[in-house]
């Protein structure tokens, strides 16, 4: 901190004013603080999506039936969502005319790398480090600030730092407090969970204030994407296993066969499945006349064989953040004859983040080049 000499003024106003009976005088003073001074205060701090993406404000919880903030991820690999920060800061000697405000951004605890507790910074030094999001002072006259804050406090948004909503409407009315706004994005593979957020200011004679802190909520959602539109199994012969492999290529001869199935969810996800009789249906003691087998990847660990039609499986490796796989389906005819065709139903199931990350947790991370979509459907769970 800089040490500079403090200058005490002292101003003497000599009013001369004409009255009936007598003149009088007054006097006032100011101290010029400089390496010192007060602490200055973050008031309230919250977060949002911009009013022009999502007029509630928060995509997660638009009828803010909870507290705080919750945004859901966007189910498109390689997007993003934009989320705004806020804070209202004042000071003794600035008022809302501070030198720095910043948030220092933490993904949730469990977050596998490269989000993990490896990663420390910020002005705590804590783990699961995100980032430093600097903020800028509000562009608007007092009335927008005071609109502003009003929208996120009906909402529910806000966390107050240890003053009231009178308060902070009293000094954004007097200009005594200011708003400030930074802004960063969430991407699509980001862990999904509670981020915390801390807030400081720092005012012209670099004193920082304490913290505001709060937490929000990347909704979990899980997310499976395929890039086939079915599987053609060709000719086989009757009680004979055929497996139609797939690849780790996305889009490879997009359409039919060489199945790749990808994670574009913020959760780590199971794949389900479920496929129907493909018209072969039952004998006369209820059995079926058709079974299949899956298996995501090639470790025969994780192949689940026998599905029976209508039977919805959980395949028991799961798909890492951001991560693709192939997908190799079978079939198995016990009694039947000529074409038939059939529906499979791809779904997916959500797995909590642990410490250390479990060996079934696989896939192969999906490169920038695999982002284009190209009409596959997305299946949410």
């Amino acid at each position: 901190m800089k040490k500079v000499m403090a200058l005490v003024l002292t101003l003497v106003l000599l009013l001369a004013i004409v009255v009936p009976s007598a003149a009088f005088a007054t006097t006032s003073s100011v101290n010029v603080a400089s390496g010192g001074g007060e602490t200055p205060f973050v008031k309230c701090k919250w977060e949002q999506q911009p009013v022009a993406v999502n007029p509630n404000l928060e995509d997660g919880d638009p009828s803010h039936v909870d507290p705080g903030f919750q945004i859901l991820p966007p189910l498109v690999a390689g997007a993003t969502k934009t989320i705004e920060y806020y804070a209202v800061v004042t000071d003794e000697e600035d008022g809302g005319n501070l030198q720095q405000v910043f948030a220092d951004v933490y993904h949730p605890m469990y977050s596998p790398a490269p989000y993990g507790d490896e990663v420390v910074g910020g002005v705590l030094s804590l783990p699961y480090f995100k980032y430093e999001i600097p903020f800028s002072p509000w562009q608007g006259d007092k009335y927008s600030m005071i609109d502003k804050f009003n929208a996120a406090w009906e909402a529910g948004l806000v966390t107050l730092g240890g003053f009231t909503y009178d308060d902070i409407i009293y000094e954004l009315d007097k200009g005594t407090a200011k708003l400030w706004m930074g802004q960063a994005e969430i991407d699509y593979e980001q862990p999904a969970g509670l981020y915390d957020v801390w807030v400081f200011g720092v005012d012209s004679n670099d004193n920082l204030s304490a913290p505001v802190w709060n937490q929000f909520l990347y909704v979990p959602v899980c997310g499976i994407e395929a890039d086939f539109t079915g599987i053609d199994f060709g000719s086989t012969k009757l009680g004979v296993e055929k497996m139609i492999p797939g690849d780790v290529i996305w889009n490879h001869d997009f359409g039919i066969n060489n199945a790749t199935v990808r994670n574009i969810g913020n959760t780590w996800a199971h794949l389900t499945m479920m496929f129907d009789d493909m018209g072969f249906g039952k004998d006369v003691n209820g059995m079926w006349n058709v079974n299949f087998d899956a298996r995501m990847g090639s470790n025969d660990a994780y192949y689940v064989g026998g599905i029976l039609p209508y039977q919805e499986v959980v395949l028991p490796n799961a798909l890492g953040l951001s991560m693709k796989d192939e997908l190799d389906i079978s079939i198995k005819i016990i009694k039947g004859f000529g074409e038939h065709n059939g529906c499979i139903t791809l779904g997916c199931v959500c797995v909590p983040f642990v410490d250390p990350v479990p060996a079934n947790i696989v896939g192969i991370h999906i490169a920038p080049e695999d982002y284009p979509i190209n009409g596959t459907t997305v299946i949410v769970e």
